[in-house]
């Protein structure tokens, strides 16, 4: 994985990019992150023009792009601006879209990604479908709420449906929660409060599909996060892939540095490898200062709490067969903004360039102070 940096329109740059034997690109990532506060307008065009520039430079169409994913401060305040953002562009995207302040003070922050080797894209509502010439069909599910969600629903009820949804959407491309989705992003405006009552609800459809510690999980992320809509206490992203490309499915442990999540009674996987098509991708859950007793190390103190998270992030890509190299994006989440002129340097020794998003996110656990979600891929011969 070849990564890169560079300035565009005041934005810090930064991309990298998964090549063939040929040169030809299989997978680009990229974050764009403003250097300067502006208005929501005229900070989204900034972003558009860095981000036409870069793949123009790359020599990348937009239809190569199949995701991205903005970081708002104030989403719904937001919203408008970038729904006319998306409508200008010239190729349909999945679009995730979350309320997670860039910690750098700005409006917004993008991290998007390309697949070389995109048949066809089609949207069925909130679900958007990128067929591959692998014969993998990659499934995004963009900001599942409850939409019958008032004032007074509890947080509970609002996890079974969206994950209900989920599964509805699903079962439309033949697909199900169990079988393929890889990996899922649960956000909560008031984690604190209402993570438990997610928790409960997730283990309660797990429990009733089979899921379980004796079979597998999904990579997931849960944090804290807002929608559009006022009244979600829980909003839900996922990523799934059916299709004959996909194969050799894997669900990775290192216990002697992270405990299984059911020892504290939550339900995901570490990490989750696959090969779809001729890439083998790594997706490696919200990773925190965790032991293998699934016990907070170095509370209280950010910056040792990085290093033990790249250390469990180092033993996930290990268990995975990954290399560090092999890294294609970070997301950090911080309980203190302020912490990012800490923890930033210790990231960038880690992997130089690589594409990062820095937000204002509190972790699960209130004494968690950082946590590190992060993707990986490789060509496979």
């Amino acid at each position: 994985m070849k990564t890169g940096a560079t300035n565009i329109q005041a934005n810090e740059v930064r991309f990298c990019r998964l090549e063939d034997s040929g040169g030809n690109i299989q997978q680009f990532w990229y974050a764009i992150v403003p250097q300067r506060p502006e208005p929501i307008v005229d900070q989204l065009q900034r972003i558009e023009e860095a981000e036409k520039s870069l793949l123009r430079s790359m020599d990348i169409d937009a239809t190569a792009v199949a995701v991205k994913h903005l970081f708002s401060s104030d989403l719904m305040s937001h919203i408008d601006a970038i729904r006319a953002y998306k409508a200008r562009t010239e190729s349909d995207y999945a679009l995730f879209l979350t309320e997670q302040p860039p910690a750098n003070g700005v409006k917004l922050a993008l991290l998007g990604m390309c697949l070389g080797n995109i048949a066809g894209k089609s949207r069925q509502d909130s679900m958007f479908v990128c067929d591959t010439t692998s014969d993998v069909h990659h499934l995004f599910l963009e900001q599942l709420t409850d939409p019958t969600a008032g004032e007074a629903t509890g947080v509970e009820e609002q996890t079974t449906r969206v994950f209900a949804i989920l599964q509805e959407k699903l079962s439309t491309q033949g697909a199900t929660i169990a079988d393929n989705v890889l990996r899922t992003w649960l956000y909560a405006p008031n984690v604190d409060a209402d993570y438990p009552g997610i928790v409960k609800a997730r283990k309660r459809l797990f429990d009733a599909i089979q899921l379980t510690k004796e079979t597998h999980y999904i990579a997931s992320t849960g944090i804290e996060g807002g929608s559009a809509n006022r009244f979600a206490r829980v909003s839900l992203d996922a990523y799934a892939a059916t299709g004959a490309g996909v194969r050799q499915v894997e669900y990775i442990h290192a216990p002697e540095y992270l405990s299984p999540t059911h020892i504290y009674g939550v339900t995901f996987e570490r990490a989750t490898a696959v090969q779809l098509g001729s890439t083998r991708f790594l997706f490696i859950s919200g990773t925190a200062s965790i032991d293998s007793k699934g016990e907070i190390v170095h509370p209280g103190d950010v910056c040792k709490q990085t290093e033990r998270t790249l250390v469990n992030i180092k033993a996930l890509l290990d268990a995975g067969r990954f290399r560090r190299e092999d890294l294609s994006s970070f997301v950090v989440y911080l309980r203190d903004a302020t912490d990012h002129g800490f923890v930033a340097p210790l990231i960038d020794a880690f992997r130089d360039n690589l594409p990062t998003i820095y937000v204002r996110a509190p972790v699960c656990r209130p004494g968690w102070l950082i946590e590190i979600e992060a993707t990986a891929a490789r060509g496979v011969d």
